[in-house]
This record gives structure tokens, sequence and C-alpha cells, in this order.
């Protein structure tokens, strides 16, 4: 599939192949709950699992080739690489961190580039476009530093062959989070071209394996919903609670509108993962001997991008599972039990398997299966059953429900005269001449009256008093009886159905019941609710007042030894002027507070050692609160 990007790669158009096969693939989910493959299930770790254990025995790994933010590296990246070559699918993954902080943010943003997009430093689309293709080619870099560490023979080759992924979080620094820029139009669209640039880096590069990690709502904070942006791209989505949870969210909508190729999960300390197969769930037909000769069917999958082919493994010849899934048979059957199983593959590599049963010989019974009569109508109450398959004379034999239900050896219902209201039942079994057998279950209800609306109503205490409404019951011959049997005093059921009340009533819910007959014998009940409210409303109670505690959640570019820069500090709700501290030989002066970023001037000591350090911000009530930064 073809993914056109729009964007300029000199004068030609620039179009991403993404390829949508994950890192393995996966058996079909089923209803069955089949145990995953081996290399369906995987973890994905990174920089904070530096100088940690590292999960034994996967089935895959993806490594994190950044340090949390664009424009920085995972310091154990060649180690990680070297764990997930240790997996059963021993071909390691990668995931990049994005954002889009604008240039106030960043030492990294373009300043003067001309490709793929003309870009002069300003915060614009053509900018942020190519933000994304640089921090692209840095995780790129960082992927191939790694496998040249790890003694790769082709390091570029190994990165390329990897599939990526695009860690899109609202945890990351984008524009429409922080309050210098957005949230705009502007701001959204500068932060969806950013996610652009990096997928078309990325395939420019020759990566064929794309795809985006985030949820359906952290998209839509940071994109507005683009979903039309990236009709081509996977997405893996985070949250589930257990392996079973990660295995149904393959069935989810994808925020991308692509198809849904992995779910994460939470197992033993660690981030874990589901590939996503081609989903299809088993499927059980039936069909008589007869029709067993010229049986069809077509087996259909989700989960795919493109035509899928399916490898029919057993089954034949009885059942034949086509290319494109028709399933037929290679003759008439005998009676009995015939499964085709085998494998299916799309066009990108995603796989599944699919099963199919069909049962031979079995008469299934059609509609109808239940009725209703008034006890008047009971005494001359017919009804034909039936079964799908009329190629042979069908015979009925009754086992249960005679003598008031009779049915013939045609199949056909009738009563033995006049029944008392009641519920009637008759079951039995099917046959006919080519052996084929089947049940039969019927239900005749006789005498029931059921109550339409209304069932309940609801009036204010001033309208109370004349209240007034009329009860109905349907299948009745001849006028209805009413009888109530509770909820008086308040509200009262006239013999007619009328209901009224007592005069005016307190607020509150009134509850009435009751039952109902008509002349020929049949019955019923009925209910009511009344709801009395009052005519004025009680004024809304405003809620206590209380301050938010303050929140740093991330850090727009990094600090330089022996140079000044100007940071951003992204959160929310910061109270008044802070202060921002740090590890010695550090200085730090906040120039500007919007209350959801700080931008602050840090200078660091020259030939300082390079880190992940802390700053430690104090505000005006007293509080504080860290964040990390990268001093590089």
């Amino acid at each position: 599939m073809k993914f056109p990007l729009t964007k300029p790669l000199g004068a030609a158009v620039l179009v991403a192949a993404v390829a949508l096969a994950p890192v393995s693939v996966a058996a079909s989910a089923t209803s069955t709950s089949p145990v995953p493959a081996a290399t369906s299930l995987g973890y994905d770790i990174s920089y904070p699992q530096c100088g940690h254990s590292l999960p034994q025995a996967p089935g895959f790994g993806i490594i994190g080739a950044n340090g949390g933010m664009t424009f920085t590296a995972n310091k154990c990246l060649a180690s990680e690489v070297t764990w997930a070559e240790t997996a059963a699918n021993s071909t390691p993954a990668f995931y990049a961190n994005t954002g889009a902080p604008g240039p106030a943010f960043t030492s990294s943003w373009p300043q003067s580039q001309q490709t793929p997009d003309v870009c002069s430093g300003a915060n614009t689309v053509p900018c942020a476009y190519d933000y994304g293709w640089n921090a692209a080619r840095e995780s790129f870099a960082n992927a191939v530093a790694a496998e040249s560490a790890d003694g790769s023979s082709s390091p570029s080759a190994a990165a390329i062959a990897s599939p990526w992924w695009l860690d899109v979080e609202t945890g990351n620094a984008w524009e429409v989070k922080a309050g210098y820029y957005g949230p705009t139009a502007a701001a959204y669209a500068n932060d969806t071209a950013m996610i652009e640039g990096e997928i078309a880096s990325f395939t420019n590069i020759g990566v064929t394996k794309i795809g985006v990690y985030s949820t359906a709502q952290q998209w839509r904070a940071i994109t507005d919903a683009s979903a039309t942006n990236f009709p081509a791209v996977p997405s893996w989505i985070p949250g589930f609670g257990s392996l079973a949870t990660a295995e149904t969210g393959c069935f989810t909508t994808s925020f991308t509108s692509a198809r849904v190729a992995m779910t994460q999960y939470g197992a033993n300390g660690y981030d874990a993962d589901y590939v996503c197969g081609l989903l299809n769930t088993p499927s059980v037909e039936t069909s008589t001997v007869a029709g067993s000769a010229t049986f069809n069917d077509q087996l259909i999958v989700s989960n795919n991008d493109g035509p899928v082919t399916f490898t029919q493994t057993s089954g034949s010849p009885e059942l034949l599972v086509s290319a494109t899934g028709a399933v037929t048979t290679s003759g008439a059957l005998a009676a009995g039990t015939y499964v085709a199983s085998g494998t299916t593959a799309d066009t990108n590599g995603n796989v599944g398997t699919f099963a199919f049963t069909l049962d031979v010989g079995e008469l299934v019974q059609a509609a109808p299966t239940s009725a209703s009569v008034k006890a008047s109508g009971s005494a001359t109450f017919t009804q034909q059953l039936s079964v799908p398959d009329g190629s042979l004379a069908v015979a009925y034999v009754e086992s249960s429900g005679s003598p008031d239900l009779v049915v013939s050896p045609t199949g056909l219902v009738t009563t033995s005269g006049p029944l008392a209201t009641g519920t009637y039942n008759a079951v039995g079994t099917t046959s006919d001449s080519a052996g084929d057998t089947g049940s039969f279950a019927f239900s005749l209800k006789v005498g029931v009256l059921v109550q339409r609306t209304p069932t309940a109503a609801s009036v204010t205490t001033s309208n109370s008093a004349a209240f007034t409404q009329q009860l109905d019951v349907g299948a009745n011959l001849g006028a209805v009886n009413y009888v109530q049997t509770s909820g008086t005093p308040n509200v009262l059921v006239s013999a007619t159905g009328l209901v009224t009340t007592a005069g005016t009533l307190s607020p509150g819910a009134y509850h009435v019941t009751g039952t109902t007959t008509d002349p020929t014998g049949d019955e019923g009940t009925f209910t009511f609710v009344l709801t009395v409210t009052k005519a004025t409303t009680t004024p809304p109670v405003t809620p206590p007042v209380t301050t938010p505690t303050p929140l740093a959640t991330s850090v727009s570019g990094h600090v330089v030894p022996g140079r000044t820069v100007q940071l951003a500090i992204h959160g929310e709700h910061f109270v008044g002027r802070p202060r921002v501290a740090s590890h010695a030989g550090t200085t730090v002066v906040v120039t500007r507070d919007t209350g959801s970023v700080l931008v602050v001037r840090v200078t660091s000591k020259a030939h300082s050692r390079n880190g992940v350090f802390t700053f430690t911000i104090t505000f005006a009530n007293d509080t504080s609160c860290q964040v990390r930064y990268d001093q590089r």
C-alpha cells in the first residue's frame, strides 16, 4: 500500500511505502483463546532499564533509540540491542521519541534548511516537518551506532530492516501543550507535520516497517484527531492490564484508521507487548446430507492490510478452501463433522490462522419456534414447523408436550382443545430418508395480557392533585378488568385502568402494581411508577476552591557545558514566579512563566560531565516538584 505524504523532496513528490508488518506475527485471536505463538510475546525497554536486569527469554525486543526526548540518545542502546538479539525473533525493533517543542524551546529547531522543505527557522509547518525529518535521522544514527558496537557486519542495513515505531505521547514536548503556542490550529498543524516528517524521513532512509505508539486520547490531543493524515500507518496501543485484555485490544479501532498491529500490557514488572495477527473467529455451519453436495461459504478475516491469501493445511478433500477463502465440498458427504484449518496472510506480511467446521446430516429447525394465543383462540390454534432444507420429506416425532400440544408426523402443531392460561412446550426429533437428524422445540403461551406503555410518568407537586393516566394492555378479547394490589392510597387505579392520585403528593416515587383479566380468561400484570418532584429547584452548591498541585512533566531542549541556553519546562498549575535549582555548577534563571511553561536560561560550568540531571522547582506557595533534563 502506498502512503502519499504530499511533501516535496527536491522537485519530486515523496511517497512513503509503509509496510504494516510488525515485529512478528501471532495466531488469530479466537473465542477459544489459543496460546499465542512464542514470537508474538515480547517486551519494550529503553534508557530507564540501564543497569537493571532485563526480561528473560523474550519472543522479541523493542528498544528505545532516544534518552526520553528527540535529539537524545539511549546510553544503553548497544547492550539492549544485544539483549533483543537473543529473542526468539532475533531482529530488534526500535522506537523513537517524538515531539515538536517549537523554535522557542529547542536549539535543534532547523534554522536554514532547504530540504525536504525550505525552512528559515520560523514556527511553521515546513520547519516542523524538517524538525521531524531531522529527528528521525538522529534516532536512526543512534541505532546504526548500536548495531556497529554489537559487531553487525552491515549496521545500516540492520537498522533499516528493523521495524520502527514513533512514540507519540502527551508526555513529550508539543506545541499544543505549551501555553506559549497553543492549542491553536497552527500548533496542531505543526505537531502533525513533525510526525509526518519523521515518517517520511524513515521511509526515505529505506525503512519499510513503520508504526505509531499512542492512544486515541493522546493522538487526538496532539494531532486534533488527524487520522486521515495517516491511513496506512499501523498502531501500537498501550494501557491493557493483562495478556488476555491485550489480545482483545487487537479488535479495537486504530486511532490512525489503519490496523492495530500490537498492544502493550504490564507483565513481570516490565512493559510487555502482544503482536496482533489477522483475526478470524472460528465458524461452524450445518448442512443436510443432500445439501452438502452444493454447500459453499466464504471465510472472512479482519485486521488485515490488503487482500488475504488462505492456505489450507488440513480438512481436504472433503472440505476445500480456496486461496480467497471460498469453502466448498468435494461432493455429497456422509453424516459427520468435517474441519478445515490453515493459515492466512495479507499482502504486507501480517498472518493468522483459520478454522472452519461443517456438521453434515443435521436438520436445523427454522422459525417458528414459539407463538402466543388468547385463551378463547387456543382450541383452533395451528402452526407448521419446518427446516431450511426442504428437498426431502421430514418426519417429526414428538417426545413431550402432548396431549395439550400435538405435533403431527409432518410437523403440524395443534392443540387438543381449549387450553387454560399458561405456557405449553412441545419437543421432539426430526429425520429424513437421507439419514439427516435433528430436534425441534415449540412453546405456546396461552391467555397472556401484556402491558403496553405508559408504565411511568413524572409530575410536579403543584400538579399532582390533578394527575390522570390511562393504562393499556394488548392481546385482549373484551373489556379488561384491572385489580390494584399495591400503591394505595396515594395512587389509585380504577377497574378500567385509569390512574389518579388521592390529592397533592409529597416529592418521591410512588409504585403501583396489580393484575389484569378479560372475559375469556386471559390474564396479566401491570406496573406503574409516578415520580413527584418539587416545583422549584435548589440552587447548585458551589464546590470549595482548591489549589491544584503544580506539576512539571518534561523539558524542551538540552543543556550544553560551558554555554548559556534557553530551555522550556512544561507542566501545569505553576504558581507565581518560581525558583529553579539544579546540581552544583549550574545556574538557572526563570525568564518567563505562562502557568504551564517556564522559560529558563541555564548556564552550565565548562567541562562539567554530561548526563541526565534534575531541576528542582519551588513555587510561591512553598510547594515543589522535580523534572529531569539532559546535558550533552
